[in-house]
């Protein structure tokens, strides 16, 4: 019976800490894409204001310069960030939930019984005693006082002649025979059904288990992705104050001296040139792949948040820019306009969305 007690309980534990698993996997998921979600909708707004405000300023301006050095801008993608997390959010819901059965299966089954067994042991105690005193059965006979005094008199110890026969005695007898008969049936079918009970709740936790370690696969993606778009975000922000601070300056330039590149005082030159590296650096960052098919971050983001640190610093220290390479080693998939400052851009190596 302690065997039985000890199955149905572990049973009952482990089914209860299924349910916790899934919960709080659920909870955490809904909480990781609710955060990635608006990260990259922060993104896509600094993005856009870049791309259509910025960055088209910035071409306005520069593409006005006679003479400058050449510079190659890449047309920048419609295609929001945004759009790019379907590949990692649907893999996610795509997860089939786990349904927890309860582990009390049986019970109700061996209650019943129990009383059953229970009931069918008094009544078999006193027709037996009725059989052996001779009482005639009718509906008076178990109303009776005395007659039910008779009857457990000798259940008690009657039946054996035993000298200390009691009506007490006899009750509790019947009671004890009750109660033995209620336990065994109980445990008898619990130790079937707790068995069986166990056996269900320990599958039942190996598949919460399960359907956590396949959510927090992409759980994790979404955590680290919101971690690196933070930082990102900086990055588009500090070059889109810088550019807007570059454009204003070209625009007087522009007013004050004119078409000509080589007329320019150094100080101007110097400024375009600053003007241009920044815009030449951006462009590539705006057309990244953040995540891939496979629900993961790209490589791609990886990769502009390493080479545009150094270049922020150097914006926001007043720095000698870092260098760009030359056109020819600098090919682009995407249409280009050429005009402006010799050297290279921030290059993020392309990764196809696949």
């Amino acid at each position: 019976m302690f065997s039985t007690i000890h199955k149905q309980k572990k049973a009952e534990e482990l089914i209860e800490e299924a349910r916790r698993i899934v919960e709080e996997t659920d909870e955490k998921g809904a909480l990781a894409k609710e955060r990635l979600e608006k990260s990259v909708a922060e993104a896509d707004t600094l993005r856009n204001r870049l791309a259509r405000v910025t960055i088209k300023r910035f071409r306005d301006l520069f593409f006005k310069i006679d003479g400058a050095e050449p510079v190659e801008l890449a047309d920048i993608s419609e295609h929001p960030f945004g759009a790019q997390l379907q590949s990692l959010t649907d893999r996610l819901d795509e997860i089939e939930p786990v349904e927890i059965a309860a582990a009390k299966r049986g019970k109700l089954k061996a209650v019943t019984a129990s009383v059953a067994a229970a009931l069918i042991t008094v009544a078999a105690a006193f027709a037996i005693a009725l059989i052996a005193t001779g009482t005639p059965l009718d509906p008076q006979t178990l109303t009776d006082p005395e007659t039910l005094r008779k009857l457990l008199v000798w259940i008690g110890g009657g039946a054996f002649d035993y000298p200390g026969a009691s009506e007490v005695w006899g009750a509790a007898g019947t009671a004890a025979a009750a109660l033995a008969a209620a336990l065994t049936t109980w445990s008898l079918l619990m130790a079937k059904s707790s068995g069986r009970n166990l056996s269900e709740a320990q599958k039942s936790h190996a598949d919460a288990e399960s359907y956590r370690d396949r959510k927090e696969r992409y759980i994790s993606s979404m955590q680290r992705l919101d971690g690196e778009l933070s930082e990102f975000k900086e990055i588009m922000e500090t070059f889109d104050i810088f550019l807007q601070e570059y454009n204003a300056v070209m625009k007087r330039i522009l007013y004050t001296e004119g078409l000509d590149f080589e007329k320019y005082r150094e100080g101007s030159k110097k400024s375009v040139k600053r003007a241009a590296a920044c815009a030449e650096a951006v462009v590539p960052i705006l057309n990244i792949t953040i995540v891939t098919s496979e629900g993961e971050p790209s490589k791609q983001l990886s990769e502009a948040l390493e080479k545009s640190r150094s270049f922020r610093m150097a914006l926001i220290e007043g720095e000698e820019l870092p260098a760009r390479r030359g056109l020819d080693d600098h090919p682009s998939e995407a249409p280009s306009e050429e005009r402006g400052v010799n050297g290279d851009a921030l290059q993020i190596e392309q990764e196809p969305t696949r």
